[in-house]
C-alpha cells in the first residue's frame, strides 16, 4: 500500500478520533451549561474525559488490532466488542469519579454512577461500530478488487493459452495444403508459400489483440481460403453475403477462420465432389450475427475426436463475453451443415 495513502488513512482516524471526543464533552458542557450547573472545576472534568478518553479508545483499538477481532465473524465479535467497552465504561466512570472527589470532594450517586457507566458503554459501542463498519467494507472493497484482478489475470492466462495453441493448430493444417502441392505443381506451391506466409505475419499480429475489425479478420480468412483453393482447385466454391456495416464490428482475431477451416476440414475436403462454403455477416440487435454454411454432414458423436477447434473457439467465447456469445453447429439439410455465431455489444469492452 502506498505510504501517502496509509498517511491520509491515518490523519482521517485522528480527525474523526479528536472531533468525537469534542464533540462528546462540547454536548455534555452544553447541556450542564443549560442546567446553570456549569463550573470551572466542571470545566477541567470535560478536559479530562477529553483526554481519557482518547488514551482508552486507543487502548481499545490496539485491542481489536493485537487480537484479530477484525477477522472475525460478526457474531463471534460482538460478545467480545460489548463486554471490553462495558469494562472501558465502568473503568471510565471510575477514574472520573475520582478525579471529580478530588476536586470538588463529592461522590457520585449510584443512579449518577449508572447513568455515567451506561453512557459510556453507550459511545464506546459507537466507536466500536463505526470503526469495525469502516474496515469491513474497506476489507470487502480489497477483496473484490483482488478477486477481479485473480479472474482477469486467469481470462488472460487461459486467452493466451488458447491463441498459443490454435497458431501452431492452423500451420499444421496450412503446411499440409501446401505440401500436397509441392511435387504436383510447384508454380502453384510457391504461389501458395507466399500467401502462408503474408497469413502468417498476420496471424502473428492478430495473435496479440483480444479483439479485431470483422474486416481484418476476414482477410485472413479469404488468405486462408485461397490457400485451400489451390489445393482443392474446383471442389471448393466461396460465397461472400457480408453486410457492410458489419465490417467496422469487432469479433475475436481468428475465430472466424476457425470455423471456416472446421467446415472445410470436416466437411467439404470430405467429399470426393467437394461442396460450397458461403460466409454471411448481418447486424442482430446490437450484435453481430455471422452464419457459416458448408456442404457435408454434421456429426456430434466424432466432435470429440475432431472438434478441437471449436471446443477452442467455444473456450474464448465463454471468456471475453462471459456466455454472452453463442456458437451453434447443425446439419440445415441432408447435404449442408450451418454455424451460428452470435457476438453481442461488440462495440462495448469484453468481459
Amino acid at each position: 500500500m502506498p505510504a501517502a495513502l496509509v498517511i491520509n488513512k491515518k490523519q482521517l482516524y485522528w480527525q474523526c478520533q479528536l472531533a468525537g471526543w469534542l464533540l462528546y464533552v462540547v454536548l455534555n458542557g452544553f447541556f450542564i451549561f443549560l442546567k446553570g450547573n456549569f463550573t470551572s472545576t466542571y470545566a477541567f472534568s470535560l478536559i479530562f474525559v477529553f483526554l481519557f478518553g482518547i488514551l482508552l479508545s486507543q487502548t481499545l483499538r490496539w485491542f481489536i488490532i493485537r487480537f484479530n477481532l477484525l477477522r472475525l465473524s460478526i457474531p463471534k465479535v460482538i460478545p467480545i466488542i460489548l463486554v471490553s467497552n462495558l469494562l472501558m465504561a465502568l473503568f471510565m466512570t471510575f477514574i472520573q469519579d475520582g478525579f471529580d472527589s478530588v476536586a470538588t470532594g463529592l461522590k457520585m450517586s449510584k443512579a449518577n454512577w449508572l447513568f455515567t457507566v451506561s453512557n459510556y458503554t453507550l459511545f464506546f459501542l459507537v466507536w466500536s461500530a463505526i470503526y469495525f463498519v469502516v474496515h469491513f467494507v474497506e476489507n470487502y472493497k480489497r477483496t473484490e478488487i483482488e478477486k477481479f484482478k485473480w479472474m482477469a489475470a486467469i481470462q488472460e492466462a487461459e486467452l493466451t493459452k488458447l491463441k498459443s495453441q490454435l497458431n501452431p493448430h492452423f500451420m499444421f493444417n496450412a503446411m499440409n495444403s501446401i505440401r500436397a502441392l509441392v511435387g504436383e505443381n510447384p508454380a502453384k506451391a510457391k504461389e501458395s508459400i507466399t500467401q502462408f506466409s503474408n497469413l502468417l505475419r498476420n496471424t502473428l499480429q492478430m495473435g496479440k489483440q483480444k479483439l479485431i475489425p470483422f474486416a481484418q479478420e476476414l482477410e485472413a480468412v479469404k488468405d486462408y481460403l485461397s490457400i485451400e483453393g489451390i489445393r482443392l482447385e474446383e471442389r471448393l466454391v466461396v460465397e461472400w453475403k457480408i453486410a457492410p456495416e458489419t465490417e467496422s464490428m469487432d469479433v475475436p482475431p481468428l475465430l472466424i477462420q476457425t470455423l471456416v477451416e472446421n467446415g472445410i476440414k470436416h466437411g467439404i475436403a470430405k467429399l470426393p465432389e467437394g461442396g460450397k462454403l458461403s460466409v454471411e455477416s448481418k447486424r442482430n440487435g446490437s450484435g453481430l450475427e455471422i452464419i457459416i454454411r458448408n456442404s457435408g454432414q454434421y456429426d456430434a458423436m466424432l466432435v470429440p475426436e475432431t472438434g478441437y477447434g471449436m471446443r477452442n473457439a467455444i473456450q474464448r467465447l465463454s471468456l471475453l463475453y462471459a456466455g454472452k456469445a453463442t456458437l451453434e453447429i447443425n446439419n440445415e439439410d441432408a447435404k449442408t451443415v450451418i454455424t451460428k455465431l452470435y457476438i453481442p455489444d461488440t462495440t462495448a469492452e469484453p468481459v
